[in-house]
């Protein structure tokens, strides 16, 4: 079996370094796994930092790095990436270090015993005084805002759409590749077209440590808004795969 770990990073030389170190240092039973870094046009020093740990790298499993010399925006790069490599699941990193992989085993955990097809990272069930965690609540107003439309459009529960920890299987393969949309609209899409398909899924509590747009963070209110009205778009689109 055949973990992918995609890691999609725009100008993160503040944290990279410390990403690679945490994923490469995570032990997870029974998977054979890989780290995809895709870089989505970074014009720090991201790209050298990772250079130099994989020159350093001595584990057992593969780092690839996949540079777009454009920002074409954090999906468009991924879904490239997906079309043509096989995996068995893949999980979704981001390279800021608000998550932490030690959550990794559980949520792969959590899929294989309930026999899922997809699982989400939900920090709003993983974090007390969830309102209190966020430095930011205008982040948190949108994320809360963006997951009950998701659950009332559905008619199910799902406490936390935005999150970065995604695990999917390689069941949801063609549905991954379906959504023409290359920014932050690309979630909320997959995870509209995925429900309305009746996949499995799940939430599992996650650690989360947030920061701000001081800090780098690249998202903001109108991401917000678009992600709401990606979700009803595509509640009411025809979902029709290209190959079927």
């Amino acid at each position: 079996m055949l973990l992918s770990i995609i890691i999609p990073f725009l100008n993160e030389q503040e944290t990279i370094g410390e990403v690679l170190q945490q994923v490469t240092s995570t032990v997870i039973e029974w998977y054979n796994f890989e780290i995809i870094l895709v870089n989505d046009g970074s014009d720090d020093q991201s790209v050298n930092i990772i250079q130099d740990f994989i020159a350093q790298y001595t584990w057992d499993y593969k780092i690839q790095l996949i540079n777009f010399a454009k920002n074409s925006g954090k999906w468009f790069a991924l879904k490239a990436w997906i079309a043509k490599c096989e995996w068995d699941l893949i999980l979704i990193q981001d390279a800021d270090m608000e998550y932490t992989p030690r959550d990794y085993a559980p949520l792969i955990s959590h899929l294989n015993k309930n026999k899922l097809d997809f699982v989400y990272g939900s920090r709003t069930l993983g974090i007390k005084k969830f309102a209190n965690h966020y430095s930011n609540k205008v982040f948190l107003f949108w994320g809360l805002l963006v997951s009950i439309v998701t659950s009332v459009l559905t008619f199910t529960k799902m406490t936390d759409e935005p999150t970065c920890y995604k695990l999917f299987s390689q069941k949801t393969k063609d549905y991954l590749l379906l959504p023409p949309e290359n920014g932050f609209e690309w979630e909320p899409a997959i995870t509209m077209i995925l429900l309305r398909k009746k996949f499995r899924y799940w939430e599992y509590p996650i650690h989360y440590f947030p920061r701000d747009v001081a800090h780098g963070k690249k998202i903001n209110w109108k991401d917000g808004v678009k992600a709401i009205m990606t979700l009803i778009v595509w509640r009411f689109k025809k979902i029709q795969l290209w190959n079927k």
